[in-house]
């Protein structure tokens, strides 16, 4: 018998783990493997048959396909709606149009979660710049210090919160290259939307 190609068994095991966190836990197809793979679909059964003989995956040689810990896989992930964007700079109001989904680990998640895509640079002393998506949690109210999505008379920013314990609540931007009176908002009105829980970036 043809000896494995070892680099390809992996590249095969990778992308039915991948295909199944993308897909909220269900398995791709055995079309969906050989195309990927670039096999044909007797190559394609052998290299299924080998991970499945290896405790890869369970394979029944048709198109019935899991992989150990798969039902894990299903609550591990869940998938938040991309909500329009977000400035990161003057308030303004945005469009809360649902771009689409992301598949985003339970364990980055906390109650009731969306995200929103930042523009601007006043966050990014901490590391949210133009373009990434945040994990925003759906909330009324934040402590001081906490990253919030934040209603204003101008619309709808990203802020750090202020809350000092005697005096009224004022929003932060984390950017050192603003003047104080830019980095330093106090709107007559702040209207908390969420908190953000965490960014999500490509690396450059």
């Amino acid at each position: 018998m043809k000896r494995m190609n070892e680099e390809k068994l992996n590249q095969m095991a990778e992308f039915i783990h991948r295909y199944i966190n993308e897909n909220n836990g269900e398995s791709p197809k055995f079309k969906d493997i050989i195309e990927h793979m670039g096999m044909n679909n007797s190559v394609g059964y052998r290299y299924l048959t080998t991970l499945r003989d290896r405790g890869i995956i369970s394979y029944n040689g048709k198109d019935t396909l899991s992989v150990k810990g798969q039902e894990a896989m299903k609550v591990a992930f869940r998938r938040l709606m991309i909500c329009g964007s977000i400035p990161c700079g003057s308030p303004e109001d945005y469009q809360q149009d649902i771009q689409g989904y992301v598949a985003i680990p339970e364990e980055w998640i906390d109650g009731e979660c969306y995200l929103l895509r930042a523009s601007g640079d006043s966050m990014v002393d901490i590391g949210i710049d133009k373009g990434n998506l945040v994990i925003i949690k759906c909330a009324k109210d934040a402590y001081d210090g906490q990253v919030v999505a934040v209603l204003t008379d101008e619309g709808t920013t990203l802020k750090r919160y202020m809350k000092p314990e005697n005096g009224r609540p004022w929003l932060l931007a984390e950017n050192k290259t603003y003047s104080k009176e830019k980095r330093e908002l106090k709107p007559s009105k702040i209207e908390i939307q969420g908190i953000a829980l965490k960014v999500i970036k490509d690396i450059k």
